[in-house]
Order: C-alpha cells, then structure tokens, then sequence
C-alpha cells in the first residue's frame, strides 16, 4: 500500500501516531522544500535507520572533529554497510568506530528533522511498503515512533524557551566542564568544539545541523551550567522539563516502572500539559512494546500448579491466571482480560518470574 499527502492536511505528528498505532512495516519519505528530503525505514512501528543526502559525511565529519573516530574510517564502514544491516556492530568495530556513537548522532539528526519539519507545517510525504535501502546514504537509529514523536513535540514546545536563552548566532558559547563518556554523546561533542570558546553560528556550521537541534543542545549545557553562553540570560531550570528529560533516560534504560511513578506524579501536577500526555502515552507504548518482546502475543501460557505460590497474588491477578487455560495464546488473553493491555502483560511477566508460567 502506498500513500502520499502534504503536511498541510496531515500533519507530521499525526502521521507519525498513526504509523506508531498501525505498527508500519515500510519506508516513510519526507519532502521539505528547505530541508531537503530523508528517509525513516519501519519495522513494526520502530525506525530501523534513515537516510539523507550527506548524512556519511556529515556523521564522518562530526565524529572526526570531536576526535572520537578518524572521518576515512567512518566513510570506509558507511560505504561498506549491507542492505539489510546485518552484523552492524562487528563492521563498525572493525573500522575503529563506536556503532552507538554513529546511532546517537542519528537519532540526533532524526529529532532536529522532525521538530524542523513539525514548526515549519510545510512539505509533503510517501509512503510505501518497501523496505529497500538500497543506494540511498542510510545509518541505523533504532527507536521507536512513539519516542521520536515524544521527544520531537517536547522540544516543539519548550523551543520558545531556547529561543529566548540563545536569541542569536553572534552569541560566543565556551565550556565550563571537561567532556565526559558519561554525559550524552551530543554534550561531548559541543564541549569539546567549545572549549576555547565558539561563536554559535560557527559551531552551528560545523556540525551541519539546523539552528534548532544546535541551540537545544547547547541551552540543555547552559542550564547544566556546563558551558557559558557570552549575553545569555540565566536560564531558570523548568521542573516539569527536569523531570521529563528523566523520565526519557529511565525508558532508554528500560526501567519503566521508576518512569511510570515520573509520570504518575506530573499527570497529578499538571495534566493538561501536552509534553506531560505524551510522555505518559511513550512509557505506555514502550513498556507494552518490551513485555510483549519477553511474552510473544502467539505464544501460549501454561500455568505451573503451586496452591501456595498463587495464595500470594493480588485479587486483580489471580483473574488473570483465572483465564489461563493452556489453549489461548497471550494476545488472547490480553483480549479477554478486563484489565488494561499493559497489567494484563505485567501479571504474565510476573507469574513467568515466580516460576508460575510457562510459555509453549
């Protein structure tokens, strides 16, 4: 199936809801009349890779300047990817380059796209069913839709906050901090161009990003006050912003439990918030995401009898276990339970891990 339509009609965070519900398998192009064109591939919801014009050299050049791989090596390992990105890691590595550092500055360049696009409302899509990566400049990202679309409508709205902090180019950004492997791929890289000082609009050029992606990094720095921005206002940390940009990196981590009492609690302070929703239905769609990768939907539990074990089981639980007959597979009983899909699946993984459940 194929389908074409512009942003004016469809917006971009409406087609990307709709492609995260449906769980797409297929590429999704995008035509920006300034921003030129780029290419997410899908599998089942999640954007395997992208591809852009320049985005090897681009990526080459970054990593070189920051002095974290030589940019001919790079090169070397892009030109030699598989269509079908198999053994991504082992080929990186052999070329001396950090795949997740090249997934990092993917995953970069795919925000600043989709938040550029979603402000600009112009432009135009296609969407196809082919996966074919064949001669475009593609890298691998892996993430999912419902992260992307999160993130990008965050930064969405709180860029009129970035604006205000970094009004202009002319602005010279210097760092306070050395670059460290624990801090995020991006703070690094902008630490370690501005240590002896840079002017924005230079470093923005260096790295080949849109004013956007460049300021929103560099305000995230400010507010850390690890960098110094000459003419900048102090910047007043945003709690609900400080408690999100948490709440993100505890689902990259895969603790969505701690990520969900983060939402639980700003649901409570402000639900009206869009930022506050979205993160909400993010944790949602990746916890359900990563139960249903331990407990495959056409998988079939079978209970392990223990009287004594399942005396210990909370009432909502033990109608779960109640449904539970051997024949039904889990998307079934996730279908018949009255419980949402997410505790249906909950109870399934924790009965799996008191020995409970097995899976045939």
């Amino acid at each position: 199936m194929a389908l074409h339509g512009d942003f004016s009609s469809f917006p971009l965070p409406e087609l990307l809801q709709w492609l995260d519900s449906s769980r797409k398998t297929g590429t999704l192009q995008l035509l920006s009349w300034e921003g030129g064109e780029r290419k997410l591939f899908l599998l089942s919801g999640q954007v395997l890779a992208m591809a852009h014009e320049g985005l090897w050299g681009r990526t080459a050049r970054v990593l070189s300047l920051s002095r974290l791989a030589d940019a001919a090596g790079v090169m070397a390992a892009f030109k030699a990817l598989p269509p079908g990105g198999e053994e991504l890691e082992s080929l990186f590595r052999a070329h001396k380059v950090d795949p997740k550092h090249v997934r990092e500055l993917v995953r970069e360049e795919l925000f600043g796209s989709m938040v550029d696009q979603t402000r600009g409302g112009h432009g135009a899509f296609h969407w196809t069913e082919d996966l074919d990566r064949g001669g475009e400049e593609w890298a691998p990202c892996e993430m999912s839709l419902r992260e992307l679309l999160f993130e990008s409508l965050r930064w969405v709205d709180e860029q009129p906050d970035v604006d205000r902090a970094l009004p202009g180019d002319a602005l010279t950004v210097r760092a306070r901090v050395q670059p460290s492997p624990r801090q995020p791929l991006m703070h690094r890289i902008l630490l370690t161009l501005c240590a002896g000082g840079q002017n924005l609009g230079r470093l923005r050029l260096s790295l080949g990003m849109s004013r956007s992606a460049t300021t929103r990094r560099v305000f995230e720095l400010l507010r850390a006050r690890h960098v110094e921005v000459e003419g900048a206002p102090e910047v007043v940390v945003d709690p609900v912003t400080d408690m999100l940009e948490k709440g993100a990196v505890l689902v990259r981590e895969g603790q969505y439990d701690a990520a969900e009492l983060v939402c639980s609690s700003l649901l409570a302070s402000d639900p009206a918030d869009r930022r506050v929703r979205e993160f909400a239905r993010m944790v949602q769609s990746e916890h359900v995401a990563a139960l249903y990768a331990e407990l495959p939907p056409l998988s079939v539990p079978v209970l392990v009898p223990d009287p004594e074990a399942q005396s210990l089981l909370k009432p909502e639980e033990r109608q779960v276990v109640g449904n539970i007959n051997g024949t039904w597979d889990v998307s079934t009983l996730v279908l018949a339970s009255s419980a949402r899909e997410l505790d249906t699946l909950k109870t399934l993984a924790k009965l799996a891990r008191m020995g409970l459940l097995q899976l045939r």
